[in-house]
């Protein structure tokens, strides 16, 4: 019979040593131990389909188990120890709970676990009924009723300040209560003081509300540049024109169709200008250009009538 040397038995031994433990540790937290318990909400009631993960960190995991209709779970095959308890369910906050099995045959009381509801997703009814019913007023130009339910808005939710001033700003110029509206507009600036756009429309309400200096001081803060819309330049414009400011009318009217260079109210806006300022061949070759651009329609027929007359 051959004989086994000493290395190939102790290799052997070494490796049947090997394979044991491999097989204990991938089963470790195995046993003979029962744990169960309950899962309701806070009135006491049962949570079906609950996660309960058991941990014993000491040997390297443990079971997942699911609660039934009652909110009950159980799991038999455990070893003594200190385990970890990780509860949770849709729509609740998880709770983590520590239990101890003495040993493997103890009796161990059911865990009572009780789940918090999570906060709702989202804002709150009354926040999103104050936002509707403001949105739905502007939108069909009830002003003072839009202007009513975001100053509600802004109560509840002071975090959305800027924006929700810059609404009732909005439906303040609508109504022509320019002070008010310009005071809502500073307080957008004073967030952001380089929103060009409504930098903008304030100096334009300031300039509509017969506040001339104000609106200057406005405009002299506005980085031009960042300004992609010819409207802007134009309002302002027409303002300054409406406000017998035609030198500065025309001067907004050249930015309008420098943004847009076929811009056609901005030709015959600014054609008026001129003829305030007797002006004739520039207004002549504004109009020129407008009828170049819009041969037809109402605009285009006042352009002809006014070459007629300056000729």
């Amino acid at each position: 019979m051959p004989r086994i040397s000493t290395l190939a038995v102790a290799l052997l031994l070494a490796g049947i040593a090997l394979l044991a433990a491999a097989r204990l540790s991938a089963q470790d937290w195995k046993g003979l131990g029962r744990l169960e318990g309950r899962v309701t909400d806070t009135d006491g009631k049962p949570i079906e389909n609950a996660v309960v993960r058991l941990d014993l960190p000491a040997r390297g995991g443990g079971p997942t188990v699911k609660t039934d209709k009652k909110g009950r779970w159980a799991h038999l095959g455990l070893v003594a120890g200190e385990w970890n308890l990780d509860v949770a369910a849709e729509g609740h906050v998880t709770r983590k709970v520590k239990v101890t099995l003495p040993n493997e045959g103890a009796r161990v009381p059911a865990i009572e676990v009780k789940l918090d509801r999570a906060a709702p997703k989202g804002p709150p009814p009354e926040v999103v009924q104050a936002l509707s019913s403001a949105e739905a007023a502007y939108k069909a130009e009830r002003y003072e009723e839009a202007i009513a339910e975001y100053e509600k808005l802004l109560a509840l939710r002071p975090d959305l300040a800027t924006t929700i001033h810059q609404q009732i700003g909005f439906s303040h110029i609508r109504v022509r209560r320019y002070e008010a509206a310009l005071a809502h507009l500073q307080k957008v600036l004073d967030a952001d003081p380089g929103n060009a756009q409504i930098r903008a429309i304030a100096a334009q309400a300031a300039i509509e509300g017969g506040m001339l200096d104000r609106g200057l001081e406005l405009l002299k803060g506005i980085d031009e540049a960042s300004i992609k819309s010819p409207d802007v330049f134009f309002n302002i414009g027409v303002n300054f024109l409406n406000a017998n400011q035609p030198d500065q009318a025309i001067a907004y009217f050249t930015k309008a169709i420098a943004v847009d260079p076929g811009y056609a109210d901005g030709y015959f806006r600014r054609a008026l200008a001129y003829v305030q300022t007797n002006r004739t061949a520039e207004a002549r070759a504004d109009l020129g250009k407008l009828l170049e651009l819009t041969p037809e329609g109402t605009q285009a027929d006042a352009a002809r009538k006014t070459l007629e007359m300056l000729k």
